[in-house]
């Protein structure tokens, strides 16, 4: 029922799933503004973690309430829809690749920065739109099918509420939340941490296996490194994109393949973990 419940997502997600009741960044900001009526209890950051907990354990009642398959497959595809969603991203890539069509140059580098690309097509050294793509599926879709897979609706739930408190406090959106940046950064370190080793290691078996390996055992076991390093500079060591064109927009559209491959990778593992009986 797992694969099942994300393959269903996934085409629903990729069909029709755009309006924002989809995006779990809406019900994040509806919850964070119903915390304000406690906020003599977030004085401490492990009321903080309790807080988080709370929609993640409805889920989880919710899915357990009535023991019937369709019903917990309902509960599984709503969960994953509102998790997975990151629209916003999309429809800026979208309008990043209009833009380059009609070599409108500079509309390109704004939708880029949106996007939040650390570096333009004639600048060295920082980040590649390639890699932040490749950072943004991982984060939207690698993460929370892991989480997912791993504790079920409620570990789905509970990673992108995390991820969307602390992009909030990133922002500045989240004023109450601004003493505990620090506990979120690291909850959310730890949270990603085993999906981005695994999904950098799908890289390399579905990229360049030996121009990949040798910066995937580097960072593997360094917990010094952000996650972020892990994943973007493993996902270009692993695609095979010619040096004149890191960058570029062949780099882009090269990395967006390659991070659609790692999700259908994903899947693959899911189903061999089905089919020897360690997911249900």
């Amino acid at each position: 029922m797992t694969l099942i419940s994300i393959l269903i997502a996934l085409i629903i997600e990729r069909l029709d799933a755009r309006g924002k009741y989809w995006q779990m960044q809406t019900y994040a900001s509806i919850y964070l503004d119903k915390s304000q009526g406690f906020s003599g209890l977030f004085q401490q950051s492990i009321f903080v973690l309790l807080w988080l907990l709370v929609p993640a354990l409805l889920v989880a009642g919710a899915a357990r309430f009535i023991d019937f398959v369709l019903w917990q497959m309902l509960v599984n595809v709503v969960v994953l829809l509102v998790c997975l969603g990151c629209v916003y991203y999309r429809e800026k890539y979208k309008g990043y690749l209009n833009a380059m069509q009609r070599n409108d140059s500079e509309a390109a580098s704004l939708y880029a920065l949106q996007l939040g690309q650390k570096r333009t097509e004639d600048q060295r050294g920082g980040e590649t739109l390639g890699q932040t793509l490749a950072w943004i599926n991982f984060r939207f879709y690698c993460t929370v099918i892991f989480w997912f897979v791993a504790l079920g609706p409620a570990g789905a739930v509970f990673y992108a509420l995390v991820r969307s408190f602390a992009d909030a406090v990133r922002s500045g959106k989240a004023d109450m939340l601004k003493p505990h940046k620090k506990m979120l950064q690291a909850l959310l370190f730890w949270l990603d941490w085993l999906p981005a080793r695994i999904a950098s290691f799908g890289f390399l078996i579905i990229g360049n296996f030996n121009k990949g390996t040798s910066c995937w055992l580097k960072h593997v076991l360094n917990f010094s490194i952000s996650n972020r390093k892990m994943v973007t500079e493993t996902a270009l060591a692993a695609e095979q994109v010619e040096a004149q064109h890191i960058g570029c927009t062949v780099e882009a559209l090269c990395m967006v393949k390659l991070v659609k491959r790692n999700v259908l990778f994903f899947l693959a593992i899911i189903a061999a973990l089905t089919l020897f009986g360690n997911v249900s």
